[in-house]
């Protein structure tokens, strides 16, 4: 499940996202819900997934907001 996007790099938030460091305001917030939606952990609890793949979605998303606060906090400072 975490190899979907082809993460290479965790301390990257771009790789996490899985979107290219020029990808526009928009497209960022596009990736990042769309992972959301993915890995949100309550929703893979309610369709009854194994616990395991419970714990990892909970890791990345996690990293998922990470990676999009930085990149927010890091374009508004520019």
């Amino acid at each position: 499940m975490l190899a979907t996007y082809n993460i290479s790099r965790a301390d990257d938030p771009y790789s996490v996202l899985g979107v290219d460091p020029s990808a526009s305001d928009e497209e960022v917030k596009h990736a990042y819900r769309r992972l959301t939606l993915e890995y949100y952990p309550d929703k893979l609890v309610a369709s009854g997934m194994p616990e395991e793949f419970v714990r990892q979605a909970t890791e990345k998303m996690a990293a998922v907001n990470v990676a999009y606060s930085n990149i927010v906090q890091q374009r508004t400072s520019d």
